[in-house]
């Protein structure tokens, strides 16, 4: 909200009216996550958060170098995370 209130006041009223989809997004996504909470085992969630912050790691790696990592293509490796946590 209050992101909204600065873009508001910089970029016009018109910013205001992206508060609604956003509401609606995060909503949904605080909503799912309580049918994959049963799922997430202390050693997912460890995982999950290992693989992301390597993700955003290499995020980081683009910005600095002209070497680019396609994060994109990583991103089924949130999910092998997860499922490793239950195979290993």
């Amino acid at each position: 909200l209050i992101i909204i209130l600065v873009m508001a006041g910089s970029q016009g009223v018109g910013c205001i009216f992206s508060a609604l989809p956003v509401a609606v997004f995060q909503g949904s996504i605080t909503a799912l996550s309580t049918l994959i909470k049963p799922i997430m085992t202390p050693l997912a969630l460890s995982n999950l958060s290992f693989v992301g912050a390597v993700l955003i790691f290499c995020v980081g790696i683009n910005l600095l170098w002209e070497r680019k990592i396609k994060v994109t293509n990583l991103l089924p490796a949130l999910l092998i995370a997860v499922f490793w946590s239950y195979v290993g």
